[in-house]
């Protein structure tokens, strides 16, 4: 089966600068032109309540995961991605 001729969509990376999206090249891409593959953050608090209640889990994995909630909502400045992972090693 072929694609469909009449709708030539495709995927140009977009990054939010200056309080615009922009391409890599520079340009200027309207706000309702860009989709993403973000989740509200109400509905992913939700789905992780609703887990962690029919799962029945530990006070300690309750815990840990509000500390993984506080710890998300407070980056530092000048902590940056690190490719390497740059965790503890465990095992």
């Amino acid at each position: 089966m072929t694609p469909e001729p009449d709708s030539p969509r495709g995927f140009v990376p977009v990054s939010f600068q200056d309080g615009t999206w922009k391409t890599a090249a520079g340009d200027v891409v309207p706000w309702y032109e860009v989709q993403t593959d973000l989740v509200p953050d109400s509905e992913v608090q939700g789905a992780l309540e609703r887990v962690l209640s029919v799962y029945g889990v530990s006070d300690v994995v309750v815990d840990a995961f509000d500390q993984f909630r506080k710890e998300l909502k407070q980056p530092t400045e000048d902590s940056s991605p690190s490719p390497s992972g740059g965790g503890q090693g465990g095992g």
